[in-house]
């Protein structure tokens, strides 16, 4: 399964987790005065949710085909684990023994592993486990510094357009909600002219006051990516630390002879067609 769709998966959840920190009812006009209150509501969030449990679903639109990925996500404070797995190979020209392989990225709190039928089990190197690891912490996803530089509706909503200044952050813009405090929009750097944006919303309810974006999009630039929608939360279920433990997983997965036959017939079907 390819990586960068585990991990646009894995991110899209752990940004939903973000999202849930931010407290209502309070205004800002300063990103001092604001930052303050997001770091407060950080704070209450990680001492009230002890652990999460959640489904998302995700439609990534392509050529060949619409594929589907159904998420689960287990998180208990610096721990967590991502199961994804695939629906539509067929359609996307994928033999149909990779119909439904899952794979698993497991963080227990110092290192991370991803295991997968056909690649087994490998711990991440360090760079890449960061890239599941530090989303996990509400506080990572906050700038160092930033600056309110305007106001734009989003949803209907009134935000507050933030630019954002440490050249840490992966982000350059964000659009909170003035109301709220919700994150409703996201802006990445320009990779090749094209900035990467994730807008969110249909915002509901999980533990307390706190709520999370139920509807999660992504683009690359004007083009829609993929469509994350949350299926169900569980919150403080009192989840075991075995399950977080790579050790405990056992790795198994389809006939990979038949597999490869299969993938050498398309690839003969392919040449063929090319030289008609």
């Amino acid at each position: 399964m390819n990586r960068s769709i585990v991990f646009a998966a894995a991110a899209a959840l752990a940004l939903i987790a973000f999202t849930a920190i931010l407290p209502a009812g309070a205004s800002a006009e300063t990103w001092e005065s604001l930052s303050k209150r997001m770091i407060e509501g950080c704070t209450k969030y990680q001492q009230s949710v002890k652990d999460l449990s959640w489904t998302m679903e995700m439609d990534i639109p392509s050529s060949d085909g619409s594929l589907k990925t159904t998420t689960l996500l287990y998180s208990k404070g610096k721990m967590f684990r991502v199961e994804v797995s695939m629906e539509g190979m067929e359609d996307a020209g994928m033999p149909a023994e990779m119909a439904g392989m899952k794979t698993i990225v497991i963080g227990d709190g110092e290192s991370a592993w991803i295991i997968n039928p056909m690649m087994g089990k490998s711990q991440i190197p360090a760079e890449e486990a960061s890239k599941y690891r530090a989303k996990w912490s509400c506080a990572d996803y906050m700038p160092v510094a930033a600056e309110i530089v305007g106001n734009e509706k989003i949803g209907g909503r009134d935000c507050y357009v933030l630019s954002v200044l440490d050249a840490s952050s992966d982000y350059a813009k964000l659009w909170i909600d003035q109301n709220g405090f919700h994150l409703l929009k996201m802006e990445g750097k320009p990779q090749e002219g094209v900035a990467s944006v994730i807008v969110l919303s249909d915002y509901r309810k999980v533990s307390g006051d706190f709520e999370m974006p139920y509807r999660t999009e992504m683009y690359s630039g004007k083009d829609l990516i993929s469509t994350g929608v949350v299926k169900s939360v569980e919150v403080n279920k009192g989840l075991s630390d075995e399950l977080f433990d790579p050790d405990k997983i056992k790795v198994s997965g389809p006939d990979m002879k038949g597999m490869l036959d299969q993938m050498e017939k398309m690839k003969d079907k392919i040449e063929k067609d090319g030289d008609e």
